[in-house]
């Protein structure tokens, strides 16, 4: 998240993200670990019951998390088994 910060609040098991002025809060559905890589399953707390789930992936770049969107539909693919297989 370019220009923000983001943590896990660990009490409501949510994924925070703040741009500084405002948060945006996930629940995280499920934290999965494939090849040393953290990956979260989350979905918005705002939305309804039957919202669709949303693959984060947590890496490291220097001495920083970041978080970036699962968009490789085969990296996304070994999330879902993965998941579906728990």
């Amino acid at each position: 998240m370019s220009d923000g910060q983001f943590w896990i609040d660990e009490e409501k098991k949510e994924l925070v993200l703040s741009d500084g002025e405002e948060e945006s809060r996930f629940i995280i559905e499920d934290d999965i670990i494939i090849e040393g890589s953290k990956y979260l399953i989350i979905v918005d707390s705002e939305a309804d019951e039957d919202a669709a789930a949303t693959v984060v992936k947590i890496i490291n770049e220097g001495d920083e998390e970041v978080i970036i969107p699962v968009e490789d539909e085969a990296e996304f693919t070994r999330v879902k088994v993965e998941y579906m297989n728990k």
